[in-house]
């Protein structure tokens, strides 16, 4: 049987880079309460001094960090975080308010909304070393790349700037930063108002969880303009949910998925780890290099077996396999 907690540890200093005499903070819930166990056994494996904070039952959806949250950061003022909270789409305002407190001090920020102890086991006991030697390959590529192009057989065709946006990583998570957990993905804020073309969203949805039928994205100059689907249901929340404020609905992430042991189980935060995935979000990107986004929520919309063309017309992914990284 696979060692858990060791794995995990292993994977925590690849990542975060963990060690002796830092402190940590694990927010986390009833649905959470397994990982955030296993997490703590891992931290403390490397002599990490753990606290933990329980997040009120009774007042969820929170719309904002508790005050006994933000008194307790800033008397422990952690090195680490770890939010390991059940996924609420209505809680989007909360976790983007918690993250702008934890980057206050320069910590480290492992970001798992929606964690599961099977994302313990799979993705979070991937080769991250030989995935980052995957990422600085990608980067290399991405240099002097102006604008891309993604499609799908399902009928994604989709076009945008990234001049001047760099691509950021969560194989590494370095001080002031954060990361998702499971880890997985290279993303960049493309030029969010050169968006333009249609995006067939077959995957998953954050926070919505798998689509039972694709849903069609229209993109006007960064906007979503329109949306379809077969599910009215979920044509009616996604609208509900990007109206929250005007830049909702703006252009405000391209990702990449990379992680071979991420499956593809509904939940976005996995799901967007996978390989042969790509995803594009709408809204906040302010902590990505070079984003303008300042909305308050933000939306993953993830499809699958994509293609990437670069405007030098390189392909660098046909039908869900990277070309040319051997």
């Amino acid at each position: 049987m696979v060692d858990i907690v060791g794995k995990l540890h292993e994977s925590l200093k690849d990542i975060m880079d963990i060690h002796a005499g830092q402190k940590a903070l694990i927010i986390h819930d009833d649905h959470t309460n397994e990982v955030s166990r296993t997490t703590k056994k891992a931290l403390e494996l490397e002599g990490v001094r753990v606290f933990t904070y329980k997040v009120p039952e009774n007042r969820r959806p929170l719309k904002d960090t508790p005050v006994e949250l933000t008194e307790l950061i800033a008397r422990i003022k952690p090195d680490l975080f770890f939010n390991q909270l059940e996924s609420f789409a209505e809680e989007t305002p909360f976790r983007i308010a918690l993250h702008h407190e934890e980057s206050m001090y320069g910590a480290k920020v492992g970001h798992s909304p929606g964690i599961d102890m099977g994302m313990i086991e799979f993705p979070m006991t991937a080769d991250f070393k030989e995935m980052k030697k995957k990422v600085e390959a990608l980067k290399a590529k991405f240099k002097g790349v102006k604008s891309l192009r993604l499609t799908t057989a399902a009928g994604t065709d989709l076009t945008f700037s990234i001049d001047g946006r760099d691509f950021d990583d969560d194989i590494t998570i370095n001080p002031g930063h954060m990361g998702n957990l499971p880890a997985g993905e290279m993303w960049c804020a493309p030029v969010e108002q050169s968006m333009n073309g249609v995006i067939i969203c077959d995957g998953s949805i954050g926070d919505l969880g798998p689509v039972k039928e694709p849903l069609t994205i229209r993109v006007k100059d960064g906007y979503i303009t329109d949306l379809e689907s077969k599910d009215k249901e979920l044509v009616k929340r996604v609208k509900d949910l990007i109206s929250v404020d005007k830049e909702a609905s703006l252009a405000g992430e391209f990702g990449i998925g990379l992680n071979e042991k991420a499956r593809l189980t509904g939940n976005l935060l996995e799901d967007e780890k996978a390989g042969r995935t790509l995803h594009i979000a709408f809204g906040q990107n302010t902590d990505m290099p070079g984003g303008q986004n300042n909305s308050k929520t933000h939306r993953d919309f993830l499809f699958k077996v994509p293609s990437i063309i670069t405007d030098k017309g390189t392909v660098l992914m046909k039908d869900g396999e990277f070309q040319g990284l051997e």
